[in-house]
């Protein structure tokens, strides 16, 4: 009886090392398994590509090959977990709405949970999630301009080959081919709100933006790529940022650099709606030399004195579809890409 191929007998004695791996444990280099087996690089590579073909192995471009286990094959729980910051508030109602409707519509429930924007309570949720209680997740993840510190979790996941789409924000640490994002264009975005009050003669523009949200990272590359075109000077003391934790102390009356922002700039661009709310109140307060506020959500109206305001609308009910869309897609066995939605014009 003839043997077996080389590529073959060398993959089944890869599986029988694999059963002995932790989750996400490196394999050796490519280099490596050609010496150990003594076999070209084009077998070890064949061999490569079998392993992932049975989802035993993931690899990363420029890093090599990681365990991810076996797959087992699952019945459809016809669930879908959604994890949020927030709930209720703000435009979160509107994309929830979008989820839970498309998702009804194709027989699926939702289980739903909420972070309040805190990594720990994120974790909580994760530890209850399991490959057998969902068949995808949608995610709005935590602080998404930092390391997500809850990466193995959803690695864990998404090597159980369940996929997920995050919203709104992403980890730039996570990188799985059963992982996409579903967000706003917050570039473009903070390039058009910047370029509203260039056109309008502005020129010291100071800015309020989040932190330890990829979105406000993104709205504020937006801003100075803009002032850059424009030829206006960037003054460091006109950007003023702020954390979950930290937005009350920084969009503060008792704050003397924001009061000497709003003194100094005629216009401000802010990180969101709430976030020109909150600084309304101050600007109806003190003195000031504030004539225009552009923000994004186009959600909340501030009651702002003699100063105009324009906010960017953003795509609630289409965010929420389209995530879902692609995740029932992927669930299918579809591959699917990451996309960036335009933001609305008021």
């Amino acid at each position: 009886m003839a043997r077996n191929p080389k590529y073959m007998q060398v993959a089944q004695d890869l599986k029988q090392k694999l059963a002995g791996y932790a989750y996400d444990q490196k394999l050796p280099t490519e280099a490596e398994l050609v010496r150990m087996y003594d076999v070209s690089r084009q077998t070890v590579r064949v061999c490569l590509d079998i392993l992932r073909e049975e989802n035993l192995i993931r690899s990363i471009q420029g890093s090599g090959s990681y365990y991810i286990g076996k797959n087992s094959l699952r019945e459809k729980t016809m669930r879908i977990g959604v994890i949020t910051t927030y709930i209720s508030d703000y435009i979160f109602p509107s994309i929830l709405r979008g989820i839970e409707e498309t998702l009804t519509a194709n027989s699926y429930s939702l289980m739903l949970n909420a972070t309040n924007n805190s990594v720990s309570t994120e974790n909580q949720i994760l530890l209850a999630l399991n490959e057998n209680s969902i068949d995808g997740l949608i995610v709005e993840g935590t602080k998404t301009a930092l390391p997500s510190p809850n990466a193995s979790f959803y690695h864990r996941l998404a090597g159980s080959n369940i996929p997920m789409v995050f919203i709104n924000g992403y980890y730039s640490n996570l990188r799985h081919e059963n992982i996409i994002h579903v967000v706003t264009d917050d570039y473009k975005g903070g390039c058009i709100v910047t370029e509203h009050l260039a056109e309008r003669g502005h020129r010291a523009i100071g800015s309020l933006f989040k932190s330890d949200d990829i979105q406000g990272i993104n709205r504020y590359s937006g801003y100075i790529d803009t002032l850059a075109r424009r030829n206006i000077t960037i003054n460091d003391s006109n950007v003023m940022w702020f954390t979950t934790e930290s937005r009350e102390t920084i969009i503060s009356v008792s704050n003397p650099g924001l009061i000497k922002m709003i003194n100094s700039c005629s216009a401000v661009v802010c990180y969101n709606d709430e976030t020109a709310v909150r600084l309304s109140g101050i600007l109806n307060t003190v003195p000031n030399t504030v004539k225009a506020v552009v923000s994004f959500d186009n959600c909340l109206r501030p009651d702002i004195r003699d100063t105009d305001f324009f906010s960017l609308e953003h795509p609630k009910g289409e965010l929420g579809v389209t995530a879902v869309r692609k995740l029932l897609n992927m669930i299918s066995g579809a591959k699917e890409q990451s996309v960036a939605l335009d933001w609305k014009s008021p």
